[in-house]
């Protein structure tokens, strides 16, 4: 069941209510963006609060281009597009040569954006 037919609005004029949703959904969206631009520049809101972004591990192109010689490509790419994941590659190399690797710059880390969300 739809949302309007819950609340009975009144679609006899769909133009104006596709145009007011429209505007709404833009006014509600501006005031998200300046809530979340207020706290990432140290603004503090009761309720709400920043989750740092998240570490996470990816295969340079270097890497690739290293492991594709080492260990061939058959091994590497699991599809044409898509190339192994390190959770794969984890399960194929040993905890030392896996730190071997990030030192090589095969193996590098990527953050993820902070994002507010409300506090529990």
């Amino acid at each position: 069941m739809l949302l309007c037919q819950l609340i009975d609005l009144d679609l006899t004029k769909e133009v104006d209510a596709y145009m007011n949703a429209k505007e709404t959904i833009r006014y509600l969206q501006d005031v998200v963006d300046s809530i979340e631009q207020r706290m990432m520049k140290g603004e503090s809101i009761e309720g709400l609060e920043i989750a740092e972004g998240q570490k996470r591990r990816y295969i340079t192109e270097y890497g690739l281009n290293y492991l594709t010689k080492k260990f061939g490509k058959d091994f590497v790419y699991e599809t044409i597009e898509k190339p192994i994941g390190i959770t794969e590659l984890e399960k194929h190399l040993s905890e030392f040569e896996l730190v071997e690797l990030a030192q090589k710059g095969i193996i590098d880390y990527k953050t993820t954006t902070a994002k507010v969300v409300v506090k529990r």
